[in-house]
């Protein structure tokens, strides 16, 4: 699927010049979500959902107008085989939001953008296991061949959470139409308080997500 050409474009975005871009895009990243420290159980899914942002959201500092993924894009897919050069555009396109999962048809899940409160249909292979109606979910959407997968990265906020994390959706939408920035910039926002309840496992998230409803008044 699109993992393959996914690597493809992170390899290229870690190399020659845009490897202290990387480094850069790393510290703006644990300013956004918060610290990362190796023996933190998340660690090596954050470090991926760092990736993913990094290639696929982030513009280039000196080229503000394109993401890594956008560049490869023009610099490198021509070359490539007309097939290929659109799987390779499909990354240009992908979505990260905030979802609330409905519920398992097979091997597609129903789910609901909470950022736009479109009603969607993702193909999902891999065993989803202790998933249920309700739950907020972390992840990126990405176009491939004419369908919609979920990106290996997505993760579960906590439920004692959800009321607070829809209030916030629902003050940040009162500002108007999310652009492109503002969604990853909120979905961000959210990240850093579930990392925030995962480090500090002695107080309710409740407790701590109560500071995203003060920042998103």
């Amino acid at each position: 699927m699109f993992q393959t050409h996914y690597e493809e474009v992170a390899r290229f975005a870690a190399e020659g010049e845009l490897a202290l871009e990387l480094q850069r895009a790393k510290a703006e990243y644990v300013s956004r979500t918060g610290d990362m420290f190796e023996t933190d159980p998340s660690f090596e899914r954050r470090i991926a959902a760092f990736l993913e942002w990094y290639v696929l959201d982030r513009p280039i500092s000196a080229r503000p107008d394109m993401t890594p993924a956008e560049l490869f894009g023009a610099n490198v897919a021509p070359a490539r085989l007309l097939e290929d050069q659109r799987r390779f555009r499909s990354l240009t396109c992908t979505r990260l939001s905030l979802f609330e999962f409905k519920r398992m048809r097979g091997d597609r899940m129903q789910l609901e953008d909470l950022l736009t409160k479109e009603k969607l249909e993702v193909f999902e292979r891999r065993t989803v296991v202790g998933l249920e109606s309700g739950d907020i979910m972390e992840g990126r959407l990405v176009p491939f061949d004419g369908k919609l997968f979920m990106s290996e990265v997505y993760y579960c906020h906590p439920r004692q959470a959800r009321r607070a994390i829809h209030k916030a959706i629902k003050r940040s939408c009162e500002h108007g139409q999310f652009n492109q920035a503002a969604r990853v910039e909120l979905v961000h926002r959210v990240a850093y308080f579930a990392n925030r309840s995962e480090r500090y496992k002695h107080v309710h998230p409740k407790k701590i997500f109560a500071e995203l409803l003060a920042k998103a008044a």
